[in-house]
């Protein structure tokens, strides 16, 4: 468990970070070795997520462990990777086709072996291909195929271990099955098992409308465990910018939402720098994040006072005051 002011980057933000575009990538990706040193650089930050299988392709797992280790970083999560290559263009675990649906089972109980194997207790899966592009898909076995794969993969994992499920409303599939927060929170009711917990990645909560701090109240109320992927967006595309480029004040109160409920797991960036240098981006969005969530605490018990009134005015006035030194 992270003790409450933990931050970790994605390793992902080091890469060639490619588009439909530009496949080759808007620049070299980093070696491991590179990537390991630039995050070390990095002021608060003291976690990274990996990608399970890409990430363990270059080194073996118990070598990149020590790597990090000598550069005092943790493992803050990993992630399950079925959605990169051609072979889940159709869906991974709600797939029609009985052969895949199993591989990507193995390879989430792989991820989960591994984890266990080097001490993480926190995995992460975005089904970024399981959905539907066009209408008359099939629905009812699709939804049927997602419950009970995810079933079997909770029953899996170890007494320690949860499995975050992240949601998004769309791309790579123009919509995906596990889209919204009610939705996330639907599964994990069905399955039932009590270790699925849900991934707020904020710009996929932005960009189906939802408000950020009532995302982690309903989280909360129904006693499920929170993963956090933080990023900015416009709101009507993954934009996954730098940290509170564009909606300060939606982050402001999800941060108070977050203090709200005492979250004190890990606060991973999850950006995508195509043009910008991923250490800068990486330092100026952990800054602010920091930052507001100082604010936040030192005012805390005013701020909450203010929410209760349920006065938007009043709230503005004081977000307003708290921020800005002579408003």
């Amino acid at each position: 468990m992270a003790h409450n002011s933990d931050y970790g980057v994605g390793l992902w933000i080091f890469g060639k970070v490619a588009d439909r575009f530009v496949p080759e990538g808007y620049r070299l990706a980093y070696t491991i070795e590179e990537r390991i040193k630039a995050i070390s650089e990095i002021p608060l930050v003291r976690g990274v997520e990996l990608s399970y299988p890409s990430d363990f392709h270059e080194l073996a797992p118990e070598e990149l462990v020590k790597k990090l280790e000598n550069a005092n970083i943790c493992i803050s999560m990993l992630n399950v990777d079925l959605f990169s290559h051609p072979k889940w263009q159709r869906g991974s675990i709600s797939s029609l086709n009985e052969s895949i649906r199993k591989d990507a089972i193995n390879i989430i109980k792989e991820c989960i072996d591994l984890a266990r194997r080097i001490g993480v207790s926190r995995i992460n899966l975005w089904l970024g291909q399981d959905g539907h592009d066009y209408l008359f898909s099939n629905h009812r076995d699709r939804w049927k195929y997602l419950i009970s794969s995810l079933k079997e993969v909770s029953n899996y994992l170890g007494k320690n271990q949860m499995l975050f499920l992240e949601y998004k409303h769309k791309e790579p599939r123009t919509h995906l099955l596990i889209s919204n927060v009610g939705k996330a929170l639907h599964i994990i009711d069905r399955v039932g098992t009590g270790n699925l917990g849900v991934t707020i990645d904020t710009g996929h909560a932005l960009m189906v409308d939802e408000n950020l701090a009532e995302s982690v109240y309903v989280i909360h109320d129904a006693g499920v465990e929170l993963a956090l992927h933080l990023n900015d967006a416009y709101g009507y595309w993954d934009d996954d910018m730098a940290m509170c480029s564009i909606n300060l004040f939606k982050f402001i109160e999800f941060f108070y939402a977050l203090e709200d409920v005492n979250y004190n797991g890990w606060y991973d960036l999850d950006i995508y720098p195509y043009r910008e240098d991923p250490v800068k981006a990486c330092e100026q969005s952990i800054k602010i994040i920091d930052y507001i969530r100082k604010k936040i605490k030192e005012h805390y018990q005013e701020l909450r006072r203010v929410i209760e009134l349920d006065d938007p005015l009043k709230a503005l006035d004081f977000v307003w005051r708290m921020l800005l030194k002579d408003f």
